[in-house]
């Protein structure tokens, strides 16, 4: 079965034998490649645009670098597909400017692994500020990448709770950017984001 033919399946029917349909789909790109998308890549994003055209289902990509993401956008609207419909997971590992250009095309831009180690709130607050700022509170999503489970470790490792965003990072949003911007960017955009 192709890839397109495949996404399609799980898009109208279901995950394999579940009884539960996708909602989505993601997919993902080389880390330690900045430089572009690989044949492979590139193939698997037009079978995945495809496969959205034909149902409405975002695309999330977990993705590090601006410039591979601008590729990609380039790929979904050459399959007929709208950049729209793009999620970019993981867009705080480069650079600010890249934010604003991907959302001036209509992605959405998601700052994960909020609470995480690799950056402080103080950060993800200066980013979303600056976000809103220029005008792209519509295309911004906020993500936590938590809980963490590693087999190899007695019980799993250490498990990180799902509460840190709700419980200490939005009261700090709030206060830098108000309540009604915290609700459009944690109940309206995801709705609008992910709903078909």
């Amino acid at each position: 079965m192709a890839v397109h033919e495949w996404l399609l399946a799980e898009l109208t029917g279901a995950v394999e034998d579940t009884g539960v349909r996708a909602a989505w789909i993601k997919v993902s790109t080389d880390d330690d490649d900045p430089t572009g998308l690989s044949a492979d890549e590139a193939k698997i994003l037009r079978a995945a645009a495809r496969a959205g055209a034909e149902t409405g289902a975002a695309i999330g990509s977990h993705t590090l670098h601006g410039d591979v993401v601008q590729q990609q956008l380039d790929v979904i609207e050459d399959a007929g597909y709208s950049a729209d419909r793009f999620i970019w997971i993981h867009a705080q590992a480069d650079d600010a400017a890249h934010h604003e250009a991907v959302a001036e095309r209509g992605a959405y831009v998601e700052y994960d692994w909020i609470g995480g180690d690799d950056q402080d709130d103080e950060c993800y607050l200066d980013l979303i500020e600056r976000m809103l700022d220029a005008g792209h509170r519509d295309r911004l999503l906020l993500s936590q990448d938590r809980g963490w489970y590693d087999p190899s470790e007695p019980d799993g490792g250490e498990q990180r709770p799902y509460t840190y965003l709700p419980e200490t990072f939005l009261p700090k949003l709030r206060d830098r950017v108000g309540e009604e911007a915290v609700e459009r960017l944690t109940e309206d955009n995801p709705f609008d984001a992910y709903a078909r």
